[in-house]
């Protein structure tokens, strides 16, 4: 073993962090005071903590198990105990969690939900060192009862509880207290708000436990694994690094905090910028379609024109309309008469053919008798037989019929040429009248729109204060915020503080592998050459020539290393005087993996062996019965089940 690294003492790492950040000390220490960083002396001597009895009652209130509880397990002491049963769920598991139970004041992780109500009283003793304690729960349901420290036949009462979280804060205040630790502070981002995470001996009592197919080298949490082992190594200073990590992360939320609220509210106001644009856009549409009064002005004078246009249109029109209906009517008499003329032409000629072509032989007046000489007289005279009057030639009576149809077709042409003048005449009449409507409607408008106020002032209003809205939320934007300058010295706190471990932590780190190396062995990992535990809670393994790790083995490998790795870290921490573990290991059902019978038989072996040997360390163990176990465990430390019976 190398020789001790001397750490440096609280002073020195100040002066170093002022040193390198430039500031002073006074400066630096309350910086860290600030942020609740104390570098205090953290090596503790380490103390032992041994069960000495359990008992409980009840009753049980299962379907397939049921009747009164009453069990006791006295005269316990260090070394090797077994919990055994020949079959599986027997109640070997619930006396484990029933000292978890009593150890850490936490039953909902230890004691299934279905067996809340089925205890009475528990009562279980245990010493510290030479001190005797008990946990005595008078009202196993509430629960409610009380820490006693035990003087011979004496007790004295060290804390009482009446609630789950009393009983739990009464054991994680002793525990914590009693073995030195410091309460492990994560401070993580939840939906955007940073909350400090407090992590004391429930969780840090997860050192005593292994679990059947254990995920993490020590310990139950993976994210607290570096710290509990470096407490439970006794490595100095390592909770003021907890404290600056917390401190880090808690100023990185916060400015992560500040800057996203800083987008949110860049946001809203991009939002509120688009939602001003819009309205003054739909605000400046409106009032686009709004008539200004100097446009109705002129648009009534255009109106009143129009007006006095179409009143003339209309006067013209109709004078047009009455010259028209005088020549239409003339028209309309010519056709008349044409027709007239014709049709008297017509009768005459007919007449004229009626009458020529009677042969008279007397007067029709005196009755005178025509004698043939007479009438031939008058043939040939051209002359009328009767009164003597001379006859007209016809002429040409096709001709002049002709003529008279000609007069007709011309004057009846002359109507309907009037006729279309006249619609022509009465549509522009109408045209003028209708327009005059028209356009007097629209004065009328116009008149009664000039008479009522616009809305156009109040629409310029509201353009004006939102666009002056929009300035202002202009020149609203700020910067991002800077990071706090107390970053920068936390940085430097967190290096010089690593730093100052960082040797005594690589030479405890050293001596822990190479006695895991050799537990695990023991424990049946034969083909393992070489061991590297690192200051990140992993572990780097040389089998067969090259290198594996912890995660890629096996169920049962991983259970026998992290078992070795326990009691190697509680055997280092026992020879320097630097640890915390209080040297008590619960361990449930190590053959419920995949490890082959040698491999357990070597396990128990090798397990009753270093107990005997380290001496002061605790070891329980729950499992089905086995010759291996009952070959390295006396019978006055083993309790069993046979059969189809229960432990409980």
């Amino acid at each position: 073993m190398a020789d001790e690294p001397k750490p440096f003492d609280a002073a020195s790492l100040l002066a170093e962090i002022a040193d390198k950040s430039g500031r002073t000390v006074d400066e630096v220490r309350g910086v860290l005071t600030r942020h609740g960083v104390a570098y205090k002396p953290s090596i503790a001597v380490p103390k032992h903590l041994c069960i000495r009895s359990l008992a409980f009652t009840g009753e049980k209130k299962g379907e397939k198990a049921s009747g009164p509880i009453s069990f006791a397990w006295e005269d316990l002491g260090p070394g090797l105990m077994a919990m055994l049963s020949d079959r599986n769920f027997r109640g070997k598991s619930t006396l484990l969690g029933m000292m978890r139970w009593c150890l850490t004041g936490r039953r909902a992780e230890n004691i299934p939900g279905e067996m809340a109500e089925w205890f009475d009283a528990v009562k279980m003793a245990f010493t510290l060192d030479e001190q005797a304690y008990e946990v005595d729960i008078s009202d196993a349901v509430t629960p409610a009862g009380t820490l006693w420290r035990v003087e011979g036949e004496k007790r004295f009462e060290q804390a009482p509880f009446g609630s789950h979280e009393g009983f739990e804060a009464v054991m994680s205040d002793f525990f914590m207290g009693q073995l030195g630790l410091q309460t492990l502070v994560v401070h993580v981002d939840q939906k955007g708000q940073g909350i400090d995470q407090t992590h004391h001996w429930p969780w840090l009592s997860g050192a005593m436990v292994i679990e059947p197919s254990p995920k993490h080298l020590f310990g139950s949490a993976q994210h607290l694994r570096i710290r509990m082992m470096q407490m439970y190594l006794g490595v100095p200073w390592a909770d003021a690094t907890n404290d600056v990590l917390s401190a880090k992360n808690r100023i990185a939320t916060e400015t992560r905090q500040v800057t996203a609220e800083i987008e949110r509210t860049r946001g809203r106001r991009k939002a509120r910028l688009a939602e001003l644009d819009a309205e003054l856009a739909s605000l400046r549409a409106r009032l686009a379609k709004l008539p200004r009064e100097e446009d109705q002005r002129q648009a009534l004078r255009r109106a009143n024109r129009e007006v006095a246009a179409a009143e003339a249109r209309l006067r013209a029109g109709e004078r047009t309309l009455a010259s028209v209906d005088e020549d239409l009517d003339a028209a309309k008499e010519a056709y008349a008469e044409a027709r007239r003329d014709l049709h008297d032409f017509k009768e005459g000629r007919a007449a004229r053919r009626v009458f020529r072509s009677l042969d008279p032989l007397g007067c029709p007046r005196c009755d005178e008798i025509f004698d043939e000489e007479r009438r031939q007289e008058t043939r040939e005279r051209h002359v009328c037989v009767v009164c003597g009057t001379d006859e007209v030639p016809e002429g040409n009576p096709a001709a002049q019929e002709a003529g008279l149809k000609d007069a007709v077709a011309a004057s009846e042409a002359e109507v309907r040429a009037q006729k279309l003048r006249r619609e022509a005449a009465q549509g522009a009449v109408s045209q003028a009248k209708a327009d005059r409507e028209r356009f007097e409607a629209d004065c009328r408008r116009l008149e009664a729109a000039l008479a009522q106020p616009s809305g156009a002032h109040a629409l310029e209003m509201e353009i004006m204060r939102k666009e002056a809205r929009k300035e202002e939320l202009e020149d609203e934007e700020e910067p991002a915020p800077e990071p706090l300058d107390d970053t920068a010295i936390l940085e430097i706190a967190e290096k010089v503080t690593k730093q100052a471990f960082k040797p005594l932590q690589e030479d405890l780190l050293a001596e822990v592998s190479e006695l895991t190396r050799d537990y695990a062995v023991r424990f049946g990992v034969e083909s393992l050459e070489g061991v590297e535990l690192r200051g990140n809670c992993t572990m780097a393994l040389k089998k067969g020539g090259g290198t594996a790790f912890f995660g890629a083995q096996t169920d049962g490998e991983r259970a026998r290393l992290k078992i070795a790795t326990t009691i190697a870290i509680i055997t280092v921490a026992e020879r320097r005087g630097l640890g915390r573990h209080p040297g008590l290991l619960l361990i449930d059902s190590p053959g419920a993996n995949e490890m082959v019978g040698q491999d357990y038989a070597s396990l128990v072996a090798g397990l009753a062996e270093l107990v005997e040997e380290i001496g002061h360390i605790q070891v329980f163990v729950a499992a089905v019965n086995n010759d291996t176990i009952r070959g390295h465990v006396s019978g006055d430390k083993v309790r069993y089940a046979s059969g189809d019976n229960y432990l409980w």
